[in-house]
């Protein structure tokens, strides 16, 4: 009880506090910029809190890793681009929600849902920290898999219009997330001999490419702004009463973030898509779903939030990262002298609940924050699309090049920017390729360390026969939703266009197959596994669409007509989205030629001014606003950004791409 008093006493100190909040502002910052987060949040803060005081360096750590999940809002639903990977399913509604002139609305809910999810994670965390334990000893790597499993299983077959089409879209990205040295033998896959695909694809380049690069040239194509009014100037209070309204809702996915987010290295990017899959299994309208339902907004953020408080879980305990930035934060622990383990709920106790208030009291702050500023920060959304949308280009090139700072990333993002545009344009799910790219890795180590331990066993174990159930129920509701669900795809256009795409997406099972099937089958046996189930499923979508397009009777049949429904996908303007497309791979060859910054500002100006010659004073106004915010993160990350051939004829400042 002394340790309590003691903790709480600390937690209100105006140092710990003044810590606190510095480190809250940090998190909102770094949430906001798209592919930066918690984690780059944690390696900015990290230098400096070595020489501080263990409960201030606490206090700093989790004010900036607390936020984080909720200022990634921003981007998401006023841009469609997920801030971090906690917000990507956010933007299935949250982003249609902005478009319609709700995004005051969809802030204000995805902010109090957050704020009201992280409470109740750290809530859950200080009464469970002692009954942790065992719960998660009984998670073995048989029911890990399996819990993997189930979360492939939901995210495929729901995030897309056609439920094949959905799952051919996460095995696509199993396969792409195969690429790079295979985990049990070392061996290179699929990287024709260069360093760079050696680790894999880099996570942000994959998902900024897929979600923010195809809405951009969506709504540069629709010729406006986001939105075209703002519907309810009160929107923050209609967001308040829609949380409060489906208090239920928040109440179960915040609770499925705890329990999530407590299993170690899966809670990050899993949890907000569990979380959305349970909330289109429970209800029964689904129609609006993606089209922008508020509670599409509310159930992913109240999950992510809540799950902070659950990764802290194995973090503390075990000394095993629950997500991604807690690997940064056992960092800190080690800097600062704090050795994780069951140390934390005996002789360190107060350290622990100092934590855990922390982590609740910078979610109070962060979410007020964020809801103070929605409505202003919703205005956004009124300004004309050609304006934002380069400073947009440059801010994700910018978040492109701060992952490995290599040239290679720039075109990473762009190929994967091409696949989300077609994905998006012939109705392929781009979050079913993306979780599958994420989870690639550690289904396959799960499906080694699972044979290796237990063999077939686990599959009599009580939690995975829990698992299994839950897998086969979630099959069972799908399949209800779907066959209820009265789909066509007459309206369709290019079927032409759509069934070829088939057969180049084909290309990439067929040439993995070819590449590793020389290698030791510990490496291809997995990637070719995939690759072979791919182009069954790739074969028969290619054949449903043959027949649709020859008006066959067989598709008569209930369950061909359950796999013909949305086949094809209603397109309209890809050409033109293609065209803006084009004007990327420009601004990529400015960087060539001049380097990153000087590039940045000269193609907001040209895209500025070829779309409103008049808009001089804006365009130079925001060129110039960005170079000095671009000397400010040269200078706080000691960040030299890609110099161009300009740079090795005139001598430039390195903040400029120069060498000097």
């Amino acid at each position: 009880m002394e340790q309590l008093f003691a903790a709480l006493f600390q937690l209100f100190e105006l140092n710990h506090l003044a810590f606190l909040f510095a480190g809250t502002m940090l998190g909102l910052v770094v949430g906001i910029l798209p592919g930066m987060g918690g984690t780059s949040g944690l390696a900015l803060v990290l230098p400096f809190v070595f020489t501080m005081e263990p409960s201030y360096a606490l206090a700093m750590m989790i004010g900036v890793l607390a936020p984080t999940t909720t200022s990634d809002t921003f981007p998401a639903v006023l841009m469609g681009v997920p801030g971090t990977s906690g917000s990507q399913a956010t933007v299935m509604d949250g982003f249609p929600l902005s478009k319609k002139g709700m995004a005051a609305r969809a802030l204000s809910a995805a902010f109090s849902a957050s704020l009201l999810g992280g409470i109740f994670g750290a809530f859950i965390l200080s009464i469970s920290i002692y009954y942790a334990i065992p719960i998660i000893m009984a998670f073995g790597f048989g029911e890990q898999f399996l819990l993997v499993v189930l979360a492939l299983l939901m995210v495929g077959a729901l995030t897309g219009d056609n439920f094949i089409k959905g799952l051919t879209s996460c095995f696509l990205g199993l396969i792409i997330g195969t690429i790079g040295t295979a985990p049990i033998t070392g061996d290179p896959r699929y990287t024709f001999d260069t360093l760079y695909l050696i680790e894999g694809v880099p996570l942000v380049v994959v998902g900024l490419g897929l979600f923010a690069l195809p809405e951009i040239v969506g709504l540069l194509n629709s010729q406006g702004s986001i939105a075209k009014t703002l519907k309810n100037e009160k929107g923050w209070a209609t967001g308040l009463k829609d949380v409060f309204k489906n208090w239920f809702l928040v109440l179960r996915c915040s609770t499925i973030g705890c329990l999530v987010g407590a299993l170690p290295g899966l809670g990050g990017t899993v949890v907000d898509w569990i979380a959305y899959s349970h909330l289109k299994q429970t209800t029964k309208d689904t129609s609006q779903f993606g089209k922008g339902d508020i509670r599409g907004v509310i159930a992913p953020e109240a999950a992510n939030n809540a799950k902070e408080g659950g990764a802290l879980i194995p973090t503390l305990i075990f000394g095993i990262p629950g997500s991604g930035n807690k690997v940064l934060l056992l960092g800190g622990f080690v800097l600062i002298g704090i050795e994780p383990g069951l140390d934390m709920v005996t002789t360190n106790l107060d350290l622990t609940y100092l934590m855990i208030w922390s982590l609740a009291l910078a979610n109070i702050l962060g979410a007020g924050i964020c809801v103070a500023f929605a409505s202003h920060i919703s205005k956004f959304t009124l300004v004309p699309y050609y304006i934002l949308a380069p400073v947009m280009i440059c801010l994700i090139f910018f978040a492109t090049f701060n992952i490995n700072r290599d040239w290679y990333d720039f075109i990473g993002l762009l190929g994967f920017g091409l696949i989300g545009i077609t994905f998006k344009n012939f109705g392929w799910s781009r979050p079913a390729l993306l979780i599958g790219f994420f989870l690639s890795t550690k289904v396959e180590l799960l499906s080694y360390q699972t044979h290796a331990v237990y063999g077939l066993s686990f599959l009599y174990r009580p939690v995975s026969i829990v698992l299994m159930v839950l897998c086969f129920l979630t099959i069972l509701l799908l399949l209800r939703q779907r066959f209820e669900s009265n789909y066509s795809a007459e309206l369709a256009a290019n079927k032409l266009g759509q069934i070829f795409y088939v057969l180049v997406l084909m290309c990439l099972p067929l040439s993995m197959i070819w590449v590793i099937s020389n290698l030791d089958y510990r490496a291809n046996l997995f990637p070719i596994s995939l690759s072979i189930i791919a182009l069954i499923l790739l074969s028969f979508i290619l054949f449903v669409k043959i027949a649709d397009l020859k008006k066959l009777e067989l598709l008569q049949h209930p369950i061909m007509n359950f796999a013909r429904s949305n086949i094809f996908e209603i397109t309209a303007g890809f050409n033109k989205q293609f065209h803006y497309y084009v004007s990327f791979l420009g601004f990529l060859f400015l960087n060539f030629i001049f380097g990153f910054p000087i590039a940045s500002a000269l193609f907001i100006n040209l895209f500025i001014l070829f779309h409103d010659r008049k808009a001089y004073r804006v365009s130079l106004s925001i060129s110039a606003i960005l170079l000095i915010i671009l000397w400010m993160l040269s200078s706080l990350l000691t960040l030299q950004f890609p110099n161009g051939a300009i740079g090795f004829l005139i001598e430039l400042p390195w903040w400029l791409g120069g060498l000097y």
